[in-house]
């Protein structure tokens, strides 16, 4: 008698528990059973099944869970196509499915995924994070699809979390007038004013170059960003084709770029760039930005040693208030600025993180009604349905000005 081929199965009823059974050999040697005192089910069961194994789609029973595969797949399959920086916030995500995290992903539901997001919701998990940790699943998901793990990807049935975007900040004229004036004395100013005039963010401002500075054509060209990562200070190019631009410089941000470049140039005669530096970060060497000796710059410390700082000197003056010498008062001005808020006639400086620069940037421009096109360029976006959505409301309303450009346009007088 030949051997019955696997994919096949049998079909039969077992007198002794009174139940219909149907049994079927995978592929891979594996021996697939069904009972049930139905014997509709257990057929339709056995034929789905060689449906499947008959068009190649079958998949192999495993018990591997969602956190382990999640794992899997961030290592094997994500990493080495994602930035490095990306990948640590991915790897970050993936403890938030802890309470559904030992589910087979053969058993997992739509339901689970469901009261994944919901429970983040209830332990106060913004829509953002609930819908990068919806994105993760999903990816992670459909390679286990391709792979033959799953049949279906289950996070496709689910309702991807909703997120609100918040109203954007933005610096008035005046607070800008007062930070580059508190900032116009310290090394690092030129940085400012050309996240300013720019509207780059701060790892580009930090991972600019000379060679990226066009004097002559007053234009920086936008070609890495400086990030901070588990491995440290890292240079990569912008994620997409878009976000290599070059941005107009005006007058003052040149002026100010020059003469940074003197007291940069002088500097760099005593801190002479070396092998380690050239091998630890190649190609940049003349980073316009850096510490006093010549090293990268870390963002943070650029935030709390600077940025941060100037907010708190632009409280000082909104109050009409010298800033406090800590040398001759013996008190940390942060410590005095605590003190001084406690008084009721006390104007607090909001402050902001820098990449509220380039919100104001772009705000200003489209206000004062520069193309939304242009603008967009200038930003780095990849689609200008981006800049639309982000900062369409400060574009000025003039229903008015359309009326009398279609009539111009089409009409005659007569008409």
């Amino acid at each position: 008698m030949s051997k019955r081929p696997s994919g096949e199965g049998t079909f039969y009823f077992d007198e002794k528990k009174q139940l219909y059974r149907a049994m079927l050999t995978t592929p891979a040697g594996k021996r697939l059973t069904k009972a049930s005192k139905s014997e509709d089910t257990v057929k339709d069961w056995l034929n789905e099944q060689r449906l499947l194994i008959g068009r190649d789609q079958h998949v192999e029973p495993h018990t591997l869970t969602l956190e382990n595969w999640l794992y899997i797949w961030l290592e094997t399959y994500s990493r080495p196509n994602v930035r490095q920086r990306t990948y640590e916030r991915y790897k970050t995500l993936i403890p938030h499915v802890e309470t559904i995290g030992h589910i087979p992903i053969q058993k997992l539901t739509p339901v689970n995924l469901q009261r994944l997001y919901n429970e983040m919701q209830e332990e106060g998990f913004s829509g953002e994070t609930r819908k990068k940790v919806h994105n993760l699943i999903h990816n992670a998901l459909n390679r286990a699809v391709i792979n033959r793990y799953l049949q279906a990807n289950p996070s496709d049935l689910v309702d991807p979390p909703k997120v609100t975007r918040s109203e954007i900040e933005i610096f008035k004229r005046e607070e800008i007038d007062i930070l580059l004036k508190f900032a116009a004395n310290h090394r690092l100013y030129p940085a400012l004013l050309l996240a300013v005039t720019t509207g780059m963010r701060l790892g580009e401002v930090l991972g600019v170059r000379w060679r990226d500075i066009d004097f002559d054509q007053k234009i920086v060209h936008v070609k890495q960003n400086l990030q901070m990562t588990n491995k440290g200070i890292i240079f990569e190019p912008p994620k997409t084709e878009k976000g290599k631009r070059k941005i107009p410089l005006p007058a003052q941000t040149i002026t100010a770029l020059q003469e940074h470049r003197k007291l940069w140039s002088a500097s760099r005669l005593q801190y002479p760039v070396t092998s380690e530096f050239k091998e630890k970060y190649p190609n940049n060497d003349d980073l316009v930005f850096v510490t006093t000796n010549h090293m990268p710059l870390h963002p943070k410390n650029f935030a709390t040693r600077f940025w941060h700082r100037i907010q708190e000197y632009a409280e000082f003056a909104l109050n009409k208030m010298d800033v406090p010498n800590p040398k001759s008062t013996k008190i940390k001005l942060t410590t005095a600025l605590k003190n001084c808020r406690e008084r009721k006639d006390w104007l607090q400086f909001n402050q902001r993180n820098f990449h509220v620069l380039r919100h104001t940037y772009a705000t200003t421009l489209l206000a004062s009604g520069a193309p939304i096109v242009d603008v967009s360029r200038v930003l780095g976006h990849a689609k200008v349905s981006t800049t639309l959505d982000i900062y369409g409301h400060a574009i000025p309303e003039n229903l008015n000005a359309l009326a009398d450009r279609i009539a111009g346009a089409l009409l005659t007088n007569s008409q």
